[in-house]
């Protein structure tokens, strides 16, 4: 789709927000996965540098890393991260020559206030599967999993629906997990248990791209 302008105001970013959230899909729109995408990026002061890490699904072996740096316009404000690192994460996925299957964004998806975090927003964009991944919650109600690895449960709004899940890591650490976009609830968490080394805090992509987003800034 058409991206519109990241230079705007709050109320406007809540705006357009509400305006594309009826965008999301829900539903696997995917076959066999070949090729799993991550991005992250890091923050000094007023510059961005943004790393895309695509990987083989099956053997997580690295194939390709594009990364781009520019400075942040828009606030740090919750709920609207996106508009931030929106435009960083646009123009990584333009200098890709290995499009991947499935992109996992740090952030989240439908565990949102508005059921449109970046995840959503980048994957409604890009028209692609999309999930979103992060350390923290953002949205909704949980309670925490057992305490052995690759232990789950559910993220809930306050009506009860359910919107992601807490996932245990090899580290006894807690990631929240959403849908983006094209990824059903069932999916994302297979994906990301799929990308999970015991090595690492973070899906094994994702790790690379937190990792190499923080070199040389």
């Amino acid at each position: 789709m058409e991206i519109h302008s990241w230079d705007v105001d709050k109320d406007e970013a809540i705006r357009i927000q509400n305006e594309l959230k009826g965008k999301v899909i829900l539903r696997n729109k995917f076959d066999k996965i070949e090729k799993i995408g991550a991005v992250d990026c890091f923050y000094r002061d007023d510059e961005a540098k943004g790393a895309i890490v695509i990987c083989d699904y099956s053997t997580l072996n690295q194939i390709e890393v594009k990364t781009v740096t520019a400075k942040v316009k828009f606030p740090y404000i919750p709920g609207l991260f996106a508009f931030r690192e929106g435009p960083v994460i646009i123009e990584l996925i333009k200098k890709v020559e290995n499009h991947p299957d499935v992109l996992i964004i740090e952030g989240h998806g439908i565990a949102h206030p508005r059921r449109f975090g970046i995840a959503s927003h980048i994957g409604v964009i890009i028209e692609k599967p999309t999930i979103g991944c992060a350390k923290k919650i953002l949205y909704g109600n949980y309670t925490e999993p057992p305490s052995f690895p690759c232990s789950s449960t559910f993220i809930k709004d306050e009506e009860g629906e359910i919107i992601g899940h807490v996932l245990r890591n090899y580290q006894k650490g807690l990631l929240f997990i959403s849908p983006g976009n094209m990824v059903d609830l069932k999916a994302c968490l297979d994906i990301i248990l799929h990308t999970l080394k015991e090595e690492y805090p973070l899906p094994y992509p994702l790790y690379l791209a937190d990792k190499i987003s923080k070199e040389e800034i």
